[in-house]
């Protein structure tokens, strides 16, 4: 009779178990229960050789993010640095920072020209962020603009990172 008992009761504890596993998990699995903080960000500097490099003042930015609400936000002639404030998530959520860098001709330096975007998705609170900067160096004003007419997709960007 004390065998049946004992495991009566050992089926009854894992079946609390199971159930209560299932209530934690609703949503999806994964990091569903913890929230995380990011933070959108678009720097005047980029790093080439291991040294910082201004970009040419002369670029901005139409920027489209998404926000904590999973809406997208739109923003014209962003200059750098842009930092927008930091808000929480709850995974799953897909971050997203995409834009095109605009110039008005009549600005440009006759050189050099530093060009670019450092688009930046920032995990609060650690050392992790995620994007790709776009750069490039030209000597002369006429060369920039050669290369934009060939390479206009360089005038684009697309940072995402599901957290």
């Amino acid at each position: 009779m004390k065998k049946h008992l004992l495991v009566l009761l050992a089926i009854c504890i894992g079946g609390l178990m199971v159930v209560s596993c299932n209530r934690e998990n609703e949503g999806g699995g994964g990091n569903t229960g913890s929230k995380t903080t990011i933070q959108y960000k678009m720097l005047d500097t980029y790093l080439f050789s291991s040294q910082p490099v201004q970009i040419s003042s002369c670029f901005h930015y139409n920027i489209k993010y998404v926000d904590a609400n999973g809406q997208t936000v739109e923003l014209n002639n962003v200059s750098a640095p842009w930092t927008l404030p930091a808000f929480e998530i709850k995974p799953p959520f897909k971050a997203k920072l995409e834009g095109t860098i605009v110039y008005n001709e009549n600005e440009l330096p006759d050189g050099p020209i530093y060009f670019g975007a450092a688009p930046k998705i920032v995990n609060v609170g650690t050392t992790v962020s995620y994007g790709d900067d776009i750069t490039g160096y030209f000597e002369t004003k006429a060369k920039f603009l050669e290369f934009i007419a060939t390479h206009p997709d360089r005038l684009h960007f697309t940072v995402e990172h599901t957290f």
